[in-house]
């Protein structure tokens, strides 16, 4: 699980992809021009304010044209007063154009991840499981759901959410507790550095300096705020750093369930570079390529919120929390199907209905039973692929590998 990209953003061009429509252009609150698309070159982005009320704001009733509105609110952001240890008043430490998040990404930036898509599955309706930041969506991607917890800030008093700052623990069901009553081997890797965000997502272009780690809360470790985890050693060592990973994939070790969580600077969390992220995603599948697990693995990859930057479609309404905006994401297998594009509609659900699927574990909320399952991405009937290994740079492999010839079993 990657940070904060939407689809068009990075697939916005990619051919036969549900991407930027021609003639878009948003509305500009400064009174000037309308602001289009545009291909941006440079690996660092800003990006936007991303919280729940950012969402419902780009959102805009299904017009899809506040992105720039809520962009514009970043420039400085006020808090009500809240025991949720924020600042009065936060002011970004670098210049911000809110013009920034009409940029989109193409092969000559991240090919890797062109290419992943050109052999592979794209997925161009995968959307945020709830309208909201980085916490609500990893909670869903553990729990399909966040306990009604969508933000920490105190004006949405409307809405079933917790007040006064998120809750300390967490209790209701997810996913890791059922595998291990079940006995199915899972892990999840915490790549250590820095946080990938800060402590509030309205805040653009800055990062929090805490240094994260496997057994500590953070929004992309929710993991230790749930005391049925932490208090179970066998459960609690299952939560280990990323390095661990390359170890088990050499080995042959990989878990039958894993989770791998990046660090700042490989998070492509803006201003996190673009190019960084693609490396350290394309070390992790080529490690799992080269490695006897290969033959048996399916890797997904997603990006857990849309992080202010601009997307056309509009998300399905399932229930009072989501979906959220639409995020890129990838199905990577020697049994995905060459060159697929999934156009069926995912959240974050379908990676739990699957895992619940394959290993027999009964489904934990409406969300994650009737979620897709995903299974249109591959073809079983084909052997399976052998690993194209792409370099783990920031340049990349060029862009289009060549396609392989698929086998199928008679």
């Amino acid at each position: 699980m990657q940070e904060n990209r939407r689809f068009d953003h990075y697939f916005g061009t990619y051919p036969g992809a549900d991407g930027i429509p021609p003639g878009v252009c948003l509305p500009n609150p400064d009174g000037g021009p309308c602001i289009r698309p545009y291909h941006d070159t440079n690996d660092v982005d800003l990006g936007g304010p991303h919280d729940w009320d950012n969402a419902w704001g780009c959102i805009d009733g299904g017009k899809m044209d506040g992105f720039i509105q809520e962009a514009h609110r970043a420039k400085t952001y006020r808090h009500e007063p809240a025991d949720n240890g924020l600042p009065a008043e936060l002011h970004l430490t670098q210049p911000y154009d809110p013009q920034d998040i009409m940029g989109y990404h193409d092969y000559r930036e991240i090919p890797n991840y062109w290419n992943y898509a050109h052999l592979y599955a794209l997925q161009d309706r995968m959307f945020e499981s709830a309208a909201s930041y980085t916490l609500v969506a990893h909670l869903y991607m553990l729990a399909a759901q966040s306990g009604g917890f969508v933000t920490p800030r105190l004006k949405w008093r409307t809405l079933p959410v917790w007040r006064g700052g998120r809750p300390k623990t967490f209790d209701f069901p997810e996913i890791t507790l059922l595998l291990g009553s079940g006995k199915v081997d899972w892990k999840y890797y915490v790549t250590s550095g820095k946080l990938p965000d800060t402590d509030d997502a309205h805040v653009v272009g800055t990062q929090n300096e805490r240094e994260q780690h496997p057994y500590k809360f953070s929004f992309w470790n929710p993991l230790p705020a749930f005391p049925k985890v932490m208090n179970d050693p066998s459960q609690r060592s299952r939560l280990v750093d990323t390095s661990q990973f390359y170890e088990d994939v050499n080995r042959g070790k990989l878990p039958q369930v894993c989770w791998v969580i990046p660090s700042a600077d490989v998070s492509e969390h803006p201003p996190a570079s673009v190019r960084s992220g693609m490396a350290y995603v394309t070390g992790l599948v080529d490690a799992v390529m080269q490695s006897p697990d290969w033959n048996s693995t399916a890797i997904f990859v997603a990006w857990d919120d849309w992080g202010g930057f601009y997307d056309h479609v509009v998300p399905p309404k399932v229930d009072r929390y989501g979906y959220g905006i639409r995020v890129p994401a990838l199905v990577i297998s020697p049994y995905a199907k060459q060159g697929y594009i999934d156009h069926e509609v995912h959240s974050f659900e379908s990676w739990l209905h699957i895992v619940e699927e394959r290993f027999g574990v009964a489904p934990m909320t409406a969300r994650d039973e009737y979620a897709d399952d995903m299974l249109q991405c591959f073809d079983f009937t084909q052997r399976p692929r052998r690993p194209v290994v792409l370099a783990a740079t920031t340049q990349g492999s060029p862009y289009p590998q060549p396609l392989q010839t698929v086998e199928h079993i008679h």
